[in-house]
């Protein structure tokens, strides 16, 4: 995560909720990583994607995606905790 972000640790809420209707906004890019916001109505998130992993390597980066399209990157950053999905506030 880029030195300037941090994370909050509020409740999230449930996937479904974050992907029905929403827009993923790409944000910023910062050493090899790209980061959308998402928007939910009730707050905002930050989904970090490491453009250098091979299966982005054929792969478009627009600077919107229907949010639903990234559900596996937003699932796999909540199940693994790991940073790269976050509540900004």
């Amino acid at each position: 995560m880029c030195a300037h972000l941090t994370k909050t640790k509020n409740v999230m809420e449930n996937l479904k909720e974050i992907v029905k209707g929403t827009t993923a906004k790409l944000s910023h890019v910062c050493s090899g990583k790209a980061y959308y916001q998402i928007s939910t109505g009730s707050h905002l998130y930050q989904l970090e994607i490491n453009s250098m992993e091979k299966e982005w390597e054929t792969t478009y980066l627009f600077p919107e995606f229907k949010t639903i399209a990234l559900m596996r990157w937003i699932r796999n950053g909540i199940e693994s905790n790991d940073g790269s999905f976050i509540k900004l506030n």
